[in-house]
């Protein structure tokens, strides 16, 4: 059996071989099963490839990928974001997450990547998986959380993702996958010809308004029967 590597950020957890089996089993059972539950359905991702080559992918904004800080709780203001104009990225990420009853640190933090720079893209697209959500104007019932998992998986690739939309597009309602089935061209569309969203610098964008922001990152709007 494989041996554990040394810890390597402060949330890291080593494991064997055979736990990182296990771990990624579970993770794809979930993404499966529940594919709106992002904190479980993400606790592993076997995409090293990948995540290797996404190191040198360049940013929207053409500077170094890492920002100055995370997006979490110490160092974003929710309520400067509330007293936003509305239809700014930050008055409706707000938004979003006092529908949720939620903040930016609540989800589960990254584990299990044995890899420092692959650690921090996880942690990075969790950050910002919400943001999504806000950009895309999707809702958080099951059909919103798989036409996300479908964008996701078509443009960052993650294994997760691509068996979460997949998987989840079947576990839909009558009504639920009649506009999965209306809406997913513009979902695949938009995945291919927008910016990498991975790479945006969300923290320089709060007060922009989000029609300005999708065209500026050619996202089209997002369909109507989905707002």
């Amino acid at each position: 059996m494989k041996k554990m590597s040394a810890k390597l950020y402060p949330t890291h957890i080593p494991t064997t071989s055979l736990q990182k089996a296990i771990l990624a089993s579970g993770s794809a059972l979930t993404a499966i099963l529940n594919p709106w539950r992002g904190g479980k359905s993400l606790c592993f991702l076997l995409n090293y490839c990948w995540m290797g080559a996404s190191k040198n992918l360049p940013t929207h904004d053409g500077r170094s990928r890492r920002p100055a800080h995370f997006i979490v709780d110490d160092t974003i203001s929710l309520e400067k974001l509330r007293n936003m104009p509305d239809c700014t990225l930050g008055r409706e990420y707000a938004r979003f997450l006092d529908r949720l009853k939620t903040t930016p640190s609540a989800r589960p933090n990254v584990q299990f990547i044995d890899d420092v720079e692959l650690a921090y893209v996880m942690t990075r697209y969790r950050e910002t998986h919400d943001l999504f959500h806000t950009l895309l104007q999707m809702p958080t019932n099951i059909l919103g959380e798989v036409m996300v998992k479908w964008f996701e998986g078509i443009q960052f690739g993650f294994p997760m993702c691509i068996t979460g939309g997949l998987f989840g597009a079947f576990r839909l309602y009558p009504k639920q996958r009649e506009l999965f089935r209306l809406h997913l061209n513009w979902i695949v569309h938009n995945a291919k010809h927008s910016r990498f969203l991975m790479n945006v610098y969300w923290e320089n964008y709060w007060t922009t308004d989000l029609r300005e922001l999708r065209a500026s990152l050619n996202l089209d709007e997002p369909p109507e029967l989905l707002k």
